[in-house]
């Protein structure tokens, strides 16, 4: 049984997350960008799910939030599953590192799982699943965008393709070439 509360925004991350190169899209934008994996996640899910675009002014308040625990709680955690996998104590049994490894990443999903339940009490409007997929979209790309300002970085080719693979795994039902046009992926 998990100790996860469930919530909409969290099976959606799951799920997404689980699409296909979603993972590893995600991932490069946090180690490019410096991205929050949560807040794109966020971004897809408010897009996905109907609700409005997200001003920046809205963002900016929420990043005030969970920036404080991603730097306080989660990069923490994560700095030392990374040095648990990538430099192990030699004078430790390797199975009881790999089981302190797995402890802090389990660490780390739970304080992820409370940031995402904080993110989606600091705006969670109502959801409209029967807008066009296509206005969905946009909306979720358009988020992404907000993000990309918040941080201060212009979007490049990598960032388009990554956002890109999200989009297709956020929309199924919709076309590749008109996921790639509306992020602006050019061949």
């Amino acid at each position: 049984m998990s100790d996860f509360l469930p919530h909409p925004f969290w099976n959606f991350s799951l799920e997404l997350y689980a699409g296909e190169g979603v993972a590893e899209a995600c991932l490069d934008l946090q180690e490019r960008r410096g991205c929050d994996v949560n807040i794109l996640l966020y971004c897809c899910w408010l897009g996905a799910s109907g609700r409005p675009t997200l001003t920046a002014e809205r963002l900016r308040a929420i990043l005030k939030v969970s920036d404080v625990w991603q730097a306080e709680i989660v990069r923490p955690l994560r700095q030392v599953r990374r040095l648990l996998k990538d430099k192990p104590w030699l004078e430790a049994l390797p199975e009881t590192v790999d089981a302190a490894r797995r402890r802090v990443a389990d660490a780390e999903l739970a304080a992820e799982h409370a940031e995402q339940l904080k993110l989606a009490s600091l705006y969670a409007p109502p959801a409209d699943r029967d807008r066009p997929a296509e206005k969905r979209l946009r909306s979720a790309v358009g988020n992404l965008g907000v993000y990309a300002v918040c941080l201060g970085v212009v979007p490049d080719a990598n960032d388009r393709r990554a956002v890109a693979t999200m989009m297709a795994a956020c929309f199924p039902s919709l076309l590749r070439e008109e996921i790639d046009k509306t992020v602006g992926v050019t061949a």
